[in-house]
């Protein structure tokens, strides 16, 4: 490994701008500039706040230095294109907090940067360097795809939150298109090298394998351990009258309270206005926000001496929002990523993390200290090179739903306004059939999404030409495709996709305000703002329920003093509670795998189900009775696995096949043939108290 001194002599330039007021290098910044001044695909591992972005940033403008000055010098009027680095974020709020980062750090430099968002658009001349989203990269690939044609390099921020996820294999699409755009202009180029950033990855080399191999190149990985000390409290959440209680209880001037819904950020903030004891400005903060809005709420909390901002997972990431003295978590987070996004978010500039975490019931409470176990990096389920494998009901595979997105996309591409087959196999990775593509395109034919063109291509059919109208092809979350969906009545921006339409004269409440319903068409409804009016309803978000990990669960078996394999009965007639500690999925699957073994039973929580009759051990099943019952609850598991928007557009074989990649039958099995039932008096009562999940 090279010396401070070393690493320091090989970034003249970038020096001075990232790190001479430090005066040193971290061990994360130390360890990764020299391999990615190199030119290697390199996956970049660190503690939240340990300078990982500088670590990346600095290395790319040093090695592409001379690019960047020429595209941003007065003398070059027409490059072909000035983008040189693209950098992609999870969300558009972090894209404008590394953007206000970063542009005052090379505003004399002469480099240009700009951000590309749902809430912001490009100025006229693309710049050297682009902070961006998946979905904002798709619509510049089909608007302008000559931007890509002079890319030297991509970041991936945050790689864990897109990895194994519709939005991952999103990127995985786009990486290989951007590739063949570079490589039609210039045969000769080599490949624009490829960087990721986490602050965790449980699989290392799976990552690395699906992001970063361009073309024959290996990746290397940078791993450097640490983080700090959590000091976290759990309290009850019988009401929010606990929530008041604690705030005027704990000292702490600036608080962020995240929340598992929107509809409860929007009733915790009027509960707050309505009753918090003393003086605080109390603002909200989701998606579905205008960006507007929620640029406000950043800025005003940030500059407000006393203030509690109720959020959503929009504000786990590192978006700018001032000191936050306090984090405050009202109901468990699902896994462990969450947890550790959210109580990361205080007190960033001391050796600890300090954190109120408020569980709804018993079942939240032993989840709440089973991840407060599993952020222990002595945890035996902690991930970690040195420990073997834990089963798991997640594997990764990639989601053909996808595709479709992506055959819309590339239709909008292409200066035909078509698609053929090749054009999708080339994007799509090995496991996905040629014959899977095929019965994609034409079950899309079938549906009238697609209708044939020429011999061999096909384009837009009425419901696609839809989809294209509202610009609703760029992603692959949120609502089913041609759903329902609130708008700004003035402008027109999406404000959020909801279950159900509403009348016209009706008012919701939205962002803490009230809103009429001023008109409604087609697939949306109209709002404006109706202040000093009483609200009907709280406006209904299109729900997706996150499951609970296995890993969780199975902590909680643990503390509760179970061995693995152990399954917890509790007598209740006329059958018992069975108690696996599978997590929401797996425990799912159990309970179809007993009904197809003629035993009724009915799923409770992630840590149970209910058997209508008495048994002391699972019946014995072979794999294709696990199959079988997978796909008698196949939709279920769809909504549980994430399998994108697109996905009940699939073909039925397809769809089915994709859901059972996702779920590791073959750990499943072994789990299954190595459990045993057990009768354990002893913690009857903390058994019983999970039952409220």
């Amino acid at each position: 490994m090279l010396t401070p001194t070393e690493v320091k002599a090989r970034i003249p330039r970038t020096w001075s701008l990232f790190f001479a007021r430090h005066g040193r290098f971290t061990p994360i910044q130390q360890q990764a500039i020299p391999p990615i001044l190199d030119g290697h695909d390199t996956l970049v591992i660190a503690a939240t706040a340990s300078g990982k972005t500088e670590a990346v940033i600095a290395p790319l403008l040093e090695r592409n230095w001379s690019n960047l000055q020429s595209f941003g010098s007065a003398q070059d009027k027409s490059p072909i294109s000035n983008l040189t680095i693209l950098y992609i974020c999870p969300t558009r709020a972090l894209v404008r907090d590394l953007y206000e980062r970063l542009w005052p750090i090379l505003d004399d430099t002469g480099i240009t940067i700009g951000m590309k968002t749902g809430d912001v658009s490009l100025a006229r001349q693309m710049p050297a360097v682009l902070l961006t989203t998946p979905e904002s990269t798709d619509s510049l690939l089909t608007r302008t795809p000559k931007t890509f044609i002079d890319l030297q390099a991509i970041v991936l921020d945050e790689i864990h939150l897109f990895d194994n996820t519709p939005r991952g294999d999103h990127l995985r699409c786009l990486l290989p298109r951007i590739e063949r755009i570079r490589q039609y202009a210039n045969p000769e180029a080599k490949p624009a090298q490829r960087v990721a950033l986490s602050a965790t990855v449980p699989d290392p080399a799976g990552v690395a394998a699906r992001y970063l191999h361009a073309g024959l190149r290996e990746g290397v990985i940078v791993q450097v351990p640490g983080g700090r000390t959590i000091e976290a409290e759990i309290r009850p959440l019988y009401s929010l009258t606990e929530l008041i209680t604690a705030l005027s209880e704990r000292p702490a001037y600036k608080s962020l309270i995240f929340c598992n819904s929107r509809e409860e950020v929007e009733a915790t903030a009027v509960t707050l206005r309505q009753q918090l004891p003393h003086h605080a400005d109390i603002f909200v903060h989701y998606s579905n926000l205008d960006a507007a809005m929620r640029r406000d709420v950043e800025e005003r909390f940030a500059a407000a001496a006393t203030a509690v901002c109720v959020c959503t997972s929009t504000l786990e990431l590192g978006v700018d929002i001032g000191s936050v003295d306090d984090v405050v978590l009202l109901g468990a987070p699902p896994d462990l990523n969450a947890f550790m996004q959210r109580i990361g978010r205080g007190s960033r500039r001391a050796a600890h993390t300090q954190a109120l975490c408020m569980p709804k019931s018993p079942g939240e409470w032993v989840r709440f200290e089973a991840l407060l176990a599993l952020a222990q990096p002595s945890h035996p389920f902690t991930p970690s090179p040195q420990r073997p494998k834990v089963a798991h009901p997640f594997t990764y595979g990639f989601r053909p739903s996808v595709l479709i997105q992506q055959t819309f996309s590339l239709i909008k591409q292409s200066p035909t306004g078509s698609v053929r087959l090749a054009d999708l196999r080339r994007i799509a990775p090995p496991q996905i059939t040629s014959e899977d593509i095929r019965k994609i395109v034409s079950q899309l034919t079938f549906t009238r999404y697609l209708q044939p063109a020429r011999p061999g291509e096909w384009k837009p059919d009425e419901k696609l030409q839809d989809l294209l109208d509202q610009h609703e092809i760029y992603t692959n979350i949120g609502a089913d495709v041609l759903g329902i969906t609130a708008v700004d009545a003035h402008s027109g921006q999406t404000i959020a996709h909801t279950d159900r339409s509403y009348p016209v004269g009706t008012v919701v409440l939205f962002g803490g305000q009230p809103m009429k319903v001023a008109w409604v068409e087609k697939y949306k409804f109209g709002l404006a703002a109706a202040p000093g009016t009483v609200a009907d309803d709280i406006l209904r978000f299109r729900k997706t329920y996150a499951a609970v990990p296995y890993m969780v669960t199975q902590t909680v078996a643990r503390s509760l003093g179970l061995e693995a394999g152990q399954m917890a009965t509790l007598p209740q007639a006329p059958g018992l509670f069975l108690f696996h500690f599978w997590g929401t999925v797996w425990g799912e699957l159990l309970t179809a795998v007993l009904i197809t073994q003629g035993i009724s039973a009915e799923t409770v929580n992630e840590y149970c189900l209910y058997v209508h009759q008495p048994i002391s051990q699972l019946p014995p099943v072979d794999k294709n009775g696990i199959i079988k019952a997978a796909q008698d609850i196949i939709v279920i598991l769809a909504n549980r696995l994430e399998m994108g928007r697109f996905h009940r557009l699939l073909p039925a074989d397809v769809a089915h096949r994709a859901v059972l990649a996702q779920l590791n039958l073959t750990d499943f099995k072994q789990a299954y043939d190595n459990a045993h039932l057990v009768s354990e008096r002893r913690i009857a009562e903390q058994l019983q108290q999970l039952l409220s999940g």
